[in-house]
């Protein structure tokens, strides 16, 4: 049997379990009546010498003596500091460098090492282990929680939540709901800017678009009712929409990209496609529309299914109108691509 020393590193029950497995498998019939007595005498020759453990006659009295020794006071003492510098750093875009579930079996093991059994003692700790824009949020998400389970499973939940929040400064993937392709910039011109077309390949660079809220700091959330800027940086464009240029096919208001020295860019307006959702974030796998204002008109962006060409190449007509919304004018984010 390949078994460890008692010496204040390891919670005494904990070490007590693992000697009891290997009796268990290799039980000597021979010299012990039942696996309990085997257990007691291999353990007790395992303890640390500082440890008097002459007398004890049964492994709850081995239990009792471990922990009223002053190694497991600093063993509890140790954990519980490991807990108050416990932090949690996670990726709202991108790949964590520790996977929630590997951080919650950490911090479930120091709450058990440290004899933290108290559901608000737990809550406090794992609070604290986000930084401090995520607190409040989190607390009021297990404010009513009773249960440790009930705890770990709302801290998981928590960071799959953040992880679809669109924030300021995103890299997006925008697919027209109706037709199922992508939002896409080209380097085709056409006046008085670059064709702003639909695209079948969602990995395609000139499909990826940056949202921009100038008013924001980088990472803040965006929230429905707000108005950003959509950058394309393969074409460094932005997305325009002005009156005086008709689309080729419908002649609804024409939608291109163009340089911003060259023309000021369109500030688009984010509404959900549910009402309810007015003044709440914006998240990943949402429907809702895009538009921005022309002399007091609520500008509608439009994918359809009319197609154009210039020159040898065919393009899918993307427009702005402000007639009825329809299920053309209705757009999700399904992918969020790393910053640059």
């Amino acid at each position: 049997m390949n078994l460890s020393k008692y010496d204040g590193t390891i919670h005494p029950i904990e070490w007590l379990e693992k000697i009891r497995a290997q009796c268990k498998l290799h039980m000597d019939y021979k010299n012990y009546t039942n696996v309990e007595s085997m257990t007691l005498e291999v353990a007790k020759s395992l303890v640390d010498s500082s440890i008097n453990v002459d007398g004890i006659a049964s492994n709850a009295q081995l239990l009792t003596a471990l922990k009223s020794n002053i190694l497991f006071e600093i063993f509890l003492a140790s954990n519980k500091q490991s807990l108050h510098d416990l932090s949690y750093r996670f990726n709202t875009c991108g790949y964590d460098h520790e996977s929630t579930i590997s951080f919650l079996v950490r911090f479930k093991s120091l709450c058990y090492n440290a004899g933290i059994t108290d559901i608000y003692e737990q809550k406090k700790y794992l609070i604290h282990s986000l930084i401090i824009r995520y607190q409040y949020d989190f607390y009021e998400r297990i404010k009513d929680i009773n249960t440790f389970d009930e705890l770990l499973k709302s801290f998981q939940d928590f960071i799959i939540d953040q992880k679809c929040h669109i924030r300021n400064q995103y890299i997006v993937i925008i697919k027209n709901v109706f037709t199922g392709l992508y939002l896409s910039s080209t380097f085709k011109f056409d006046n008085p800017g670059y064709v702003v077309t639909l695209s079948n390949n969602q990995s395609d660079p000139f499909c990826q678009w940056q949202i921009i809220d100038n008013n924001l700091n980088i990472d803040d959330d965006i929230f429905y009712g707000k108005e950003i800027l959509l950058y394309n940086p393969k074409t460094d464009k932005y997305l325009c929409s002005v009156r005086d240029y008709k689309s080729p096919v419908s002649k609804h208001q024409k939608v291109f990209t163009q340089h911003q020295q060259s023309y000021s860019p369109s500030t688009w307006f984010v509404q959900s496609s549910n009402s309810l959702n007015y003044g709440e974030i914006w998240k990943l796998n949402d429907k809702f529309s895009l538009s921005h204002d022309e002399d007091g008109k609520n500008m509608l962006l439009q994918g359809h299914d009319l197609h154009f060409n210039i020159d040898d190449k065919t393009f899918q007509e993307v427009v702005c109108h402000n007639e009825r919304i329809n299920r053309n004018d209705e757009w999700c984010i399904e992918f969020l691509l790393k910053k640059n």
